[in-house]
């Protein structure tokens, strides 16, 4: 999976980072790993998210970025709609919805983040420093 470049450089290699968890997943559910080590790497995947989030975040309170509240709140969408993907696995162990939600649903989300709300931080916190 492509992903698109950002301005801020610590953006761009937790994005390659996330992307590459998500491979490791895929990689895991085509090779019927057991289910526990799916559910390392999935908690693994969101403690990263969180972290990533928490730090893009920081940032654009530090640099007092307008629109910080849409971009946010984002942030907390996706989290719980990780939390319940994630939830919904380790109660329904179905890797088709599993494998579907992380090929399909989560990339075409992570893009469409990147492009439009992470590019625009990315920029406005750029220019700051």
């Amino acid at each position: 999976m492509d992903c698109p470049q950002v301005p801020l450089d610590f953006m761009n290699e937790d994005h390659a980072q996330f992307i590459a968890q998500r491979d490791k997943l895929l990689g895991l559910i085509y090779s019927y790993a057991p289910a526990e080590v799916l559910d390392q790497e999935l908690d693994a995947l969101l403690e990263h998210t969180r972290k990533h989030f928490a730090e893009e975040n920081r940032q654009m309170i530090e640099k007092h970025f307008p629109p910080y509240l849409t971009h946010q709140s984002e942030h907390e969408r996706t989290l719980l709609d990780m939390e319940a993907h994630i939830a919904d696995w380790k109660q329904n162990r179905d890797s088709d919805v599993l494998q579907n939600w992380l090929k399909v649903t989560l990339a075409d989300w992570l893009i469409n983040h990147i492009n439009t709300m992470d590019f625009v931080s990315a920029w406005f916190i750029s220019e700051q420093q």
